[in-house]
């Protein structure tokens, strides 16, 4: 299945609207502080960012429709797929590590990528395993940063 994808124009809707989302929930999302400091406030930076990219995709949308700037891609579907899939399965990783915890979504994941790769060698399996393991620590005993629990107490 192929199809042809008009760059500038996608691009300007799909970040376009990433945008508008950014921007009308993170006044929800980050909080200001309860006195004022004199600091910045912690929205001031990714308020630009979101900001930015909303007049940077309203520039595209103008390209692609006004001036007509545009370049189209044929998106081939058998050929795109193994990365399509490996994007989703990164998207199953974050959900995995907020419903079971870090270790547990790192060694799934990450063993279900190797295999889905061609990787039949068992020791690669195992130093999968090891790196969840040792990054876990890493970060709550040096980093003193929380990874999720999750079911494997550590």
């Amino acid at each position: 299945m192929k199809f042809k994808i008009k760059t500038n124009l996608v691009t300007g809707i799909v970040m376009g609207l990433f945008s508008a989302i950014l921007l009308v929930t993170m006044p929800t999302q980050i909080r200001t502080p309860a006195y004022d400091s004199g600091a910045p406030s912690p929205r001031i930076i990714p308020g630009i960012c979101a900001g930015l990219m909303l007049i940077f995709s309203i520039v595209l949308i103008i390209q692609s429709v006004v001036f007509k700037k545009e370049k189209i891609v044929e998106f081939d579907w058998q050929q795109e797929k193994p990365a399509v899939l490996l994007i989703l399965m990164m998207c199953i990783y974050v959900a995995l590590i907020i419903n079971v915890g870090y270790i547990l979504a790192s060694i799934i994941t990450f063993c279900v990528v190797l295999f889905y790769v061609g990787e039949r060698k068992p020791h690669m399996y195992i130093y999968t395993i090891v790196a969840a393991v040792v990054i876990y620590l890493l970060f709550k005993k040096v980093f003193l940063i929380n990874l999720p629990q999750g079911v494997i107490p550590l």
